[in-house]
């Protein structure tokens, strides 16, 4: 196999890796740059989308819960 499409691959598995936990971040409200800073470095970028898929979300209040009036109760 072709070195170069080795790294081409690696590259791109690196920015994948590293827009997911951005978008994550983002959505759960922590720092998007952080993550995505670590999402670019190898080692570390499991790591921070574990931490991230780990962590709560701190924007919980703004997420209104939804109850249908035919839930049924016990």
């Amino acid at each position: 196999m072709d070195i170069w499409f080795s790294l081409v691959l690696f590259t791109t598995s690196q920015l994948i890796l590293s827009w997911y936990s951005y978008q994550l971040a983002t959505e759960k409200g922590y720092s998007p740059r952080l993550f995505a800073l670590t999402g670019l470095l190898p080692v570390f970028n499991l790591f921070a989308l574990m931490l991230l898929l780990l962590l709560p979300d701190r924007r919980l209040a703004e997420h209104p819960l939804y109850f249908s009036k035919f839930r049924q109760r016990p």
